[in-house]
Protein backbone atom coordinates (compact mmCIF):
# COMPACT_ATOMS: atom_id res chain seq x y z
CA UNK A 1 0.00 0.00 0.00
CA UNK A 2 1.46 3.33 -1.03
CA UNK A 3 0.71 6.63 0.69
CA UNK A 4 -2.17 8.78 -0.49
CA UNK A 5 0.26 11.55 -1.56
CA UNK A 6 2.28 9.18 -3.73
CA UNK A 7 -0.86 7.57 -5.14
CA UNK A 8 -2.20 11.02 -6.11
CA UNK A 9 1.03 11.87 -7.92
CA UNK A 10 1.09 8.53 -9.79
CA UNK A 11 -2.63 8.72 -10.54
CA UNK A 12 -2.35 12.14 -12.19
CA UNK A 13 0.75 11.18 -14.18
CA UNK A 14 -0.05 7.58 -15.17
CA UNK A 15 -3.84 7.73 -15.43
CA UNK A 16 -5.05 11.26 -16.16
CA UNK A 17 -2.17 12.56 -18.27
CA UNK A 18 -1.55 9.24 -20.05
CA UNK A 19 -5.29 8.75 -20.54
CA UNK A 20 -5.68 12.16 -22.17
CA UNK A 21 -2.62 11.72 -24.38
CA UNK A 22 -3.78 8.26 -25.51
CA UNK A 23 -7.40 9.42 -25.83
CA UNK A 24 -8.55 6.74 -23.38
CA UNK A 25 -10.03 9.25 -20.95
CA UNK A 26 -12.60 11.73 -22.21
CA UNK A 27 -12.00 15.40 -21.56
CA UNK A 28 -14.54 17.90 -22.85
CA UNK A 29 -13.79 21.59 -23.29
CA UNK A 30 -15.54 23.99 -20.92
CA UNK A 31 -14.91 27.46 -19.53
CA UNK A 32 -12.93 27.18 -16.28
CA UNK A 33 -12.67 30.00 -13.71
CA UNK A 34 -9.11 31.25 -13.30
CA UNK A 35 -9.36 32.18 -9.63
CA UNK A 36 -9.09 29.65 -6.83
CA UNK A 37 -12.27 28.07 -5.54
CA UNK A 38 -13.66 27.84 -2.03
CA UNK A 39 -12.43 24.25 -1.60
CA UNK A 40 -8.78 25.22 -2.11
CA UNK A 41 -8.39 26.35 1.52
CA UNK A 42 -10.00 23.26 3.06
CA UNK A 43 -8.04 20.17 4.20
CA UNK A 44 -9.35 18.49 1.03
CA UNK A 45 -7.89 21.29 -1.10
CA UNK A 46 -4.63 21.37 0.80
CA UNK A 47 -4.16 17.63 0.27
CA UNK A 48 -4.89 17.81 -3.47
CA UNK A 49 -3.22 21.22 -4.04
CA UNK A 50 -4.46 23.49 -6.82
CA UNK A 51 -2.09 22.51 -9.64
CA UNK A 52 -0.32 19.49 -11.13
CA UNK A 53 2.70 19.03 -13.36
CA UNK A 54 1.57 18.82 -16.99
CA UNK A 55 2.52 21.30 -19.71
CA UNK A 56 -0.73 21.17 -21.69
CA UNK A 57 -3.90 23.00 -20.69
CA UNK A 58 -6.17 20.65 -18.72
CA UNK A 59 -8.14 20.63 -15.46
CA UNK A 60 -9.09 17.74 -13.17
CA UNK A 61 -12.38 18.09 -11.26
CA UNK A 62 -12.01 16.33 -7.92
CA UNK A 63 -15.55 16.51 -6.51
CA UNK A 64 -15.80 20.25 -7.09
CA UNK A 65 -12.15 21.21 -6.62
CA UNK A 66 -10.67 22.26 -9.96
CA UNK A 67 -7.02 21.25 -10.07
CA UNK A 68 -5.30 23.07 -12.91
CA UNK A 69 -2.29 21.89 -14.90
CA UNK A 70 0.94 23.86 -15.09
CA UNK A 71 0.03 24.50 -18.75
CA UNK A 72 -3.26 26.09 -17.68
CA UNK A 73 -1.48 28.36 -15.19
CA UNK A 74 1.20 29.27 -17.76
CA UNK A 75 -1.47 30.19 -20.30
CA UNK A 76 -3.19 32.41 -17.73
CA UNK A 77 0.14 34.07 -16.92
CA UNK A 78 0.72 34.77 -20.63
CA UNK A 79 -2.13 37.31 -20.50
CA UNK A 80 -0.04 39.75 -18.48
CA UNK A 81 -1.83 42.91 -19.64
CA UNK A 82 -5.34 41.47 -19.67
CA UNK A 83 -7.55 40.47 -16.78
CA UNK A 84 -9.17 37.15 -17.56
CA UNK A 85 -11.83 35.41 -15.51
CA UNK A 86 -12.27 32.15 -17.38
CA UNK A 87 -10.30 30.07 -19.84
CA UNK A 88 -11.52 27.28 -22.12
CA UNK A 89 -9.92 24.03 -21.09
CA UNK A 90 -10.41 20.29 -21.33
CA UNK A 91 -11.71 18.93 -18.03
CA UNK A 92 -11.49 15.41 -16.63
CA UNK A 93 -13.98 14.50 -13.90
CA UNK A 94 -12.38 12.24 -11.28
CA UNK A 95 -15.76 10.66 -10.51
CA UNK A 96 -16.10 9.53 -14.14
CA UNK A 97 -12.85 7.54 -14.12
CA UNK A 98 -13.61 3.84 -13.82
CA UNK A 99 -11.50 0.98 -12.55
CA UNK A 100 -11.43 -0.36 -16.13
CA UNK A 101 -9.71 2.86 -17.26
CA UNK A 102 -7.08 2.43 -14.58
CA UNK A 103 -6.48 -1.23 -15.44
CA UNK A 104 -5.97 -0.25 -19.09
CA UNK A 105 -3.44 2.44 -18.20
CA UNK A 106 -1.58 1.19 -15.09
CA UNK A 107 -2.60 -2.09 -13.47
CA UNK A 108 -0.48 -1.42 -10.38
CA UNK A 109 -2.69 1.55 -9.45
CA UNK A 110 -5.92 -0.43 -9.79
CA UNK A 111 -5.28 -2.26 -6.51
CA UNK A 112 -5.47 0.89 -4.36
CA UNK A 113 -7.99 2.90 -6.41
CA UNK A 114 -11.10 2.08 -4.37
CA UNK A 115 -9.32 2.91 -1.11
CA UNK A 116 -7.99 6.16 -2.57
CA UNK A 117 -11.45 7.13 -3.81
CA UNK A 118 -12.95 6.43 -0.35
CA UNK A 119 -10.20 8.52 1.24
CA UNK A 120 -11.01 11.48 -1.05
CA UNK A 121 -14.75 11.16 -0.42
CA UNK A 122 -14.17 11.18 3.35
CA UNK A 123 -11.70 14.09 3.14
CA UNK A 124 -14.18 16.03 1.00
CA UNK A 125 -16.77 15.57 3.75
CA UNK A 126 -19.38 13.60 1.83
CA UNK A 127 -19.45 10.69 4.29
CA UNK A 128 -19.52 11.82 7.91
Amino acid sequence: MITADKYLELFEKNIVVAGIENKLIEAKNVMIPVKDGRLDITPFGKFLSNWFDYNSVVVIDYYGLLKKSKGFLDKCASYDDVEIRRLRSPIVHFASIKIEDIVNLDKSLAVDFVGFKKYLVALRGFKK
